[in-house]
């Protein structure tokens, strides 16, 4: 027989909301989705001035979703998973007004 888990990991997981791919604690829940939908669509404006095709995908389950984006021959150029840790970084970098530069670390070499 497999052990029941303890009082306290089953608080701990209840107070955890699932967005997207990942677990977040309930207090934050709601502005963590309020911020990834901003840097999404910030992305997603940055992205289409130099892409013929901007778009959110979900294909990767482990990763969750994100932004990709295509050339003009539809060949995949760029992509920024909607991760807590990469919004974090883009969220530093939209109050430093550096979004660009934060998208050059994911641009393929």
């Amino acid at each position: 027989m497999s052990k029941k888990p303890s009082k306290r990991k089953q608080k701990a997981h209840k107070d955890l909301v699932q967005v997207d791919a990942f677990m977040i604690p309930a207090p934050f829940a709601a502005m963590y989705q309020v911020l990834r939908e901003a840097v999404a669509e910030d992305l997603l404006a940055l992205l289409s001035q130099e892409f013929a095709r901007v778009a959110r995908v979900s294909d990767n389950e482990e990763e969750g979703e994100a932004v990709v984006a295509y050339d003009a021959a539809d060949v995949e150029q760029l992509r920024i998973y909607l991760n807590p840790s990469n919004i974090s970084q883009a969220q530093k970098a939209r109050d430093k007004h550096q979004l660009d530069k934060f998208v050059d670390h994911f641009r393929q070499t």
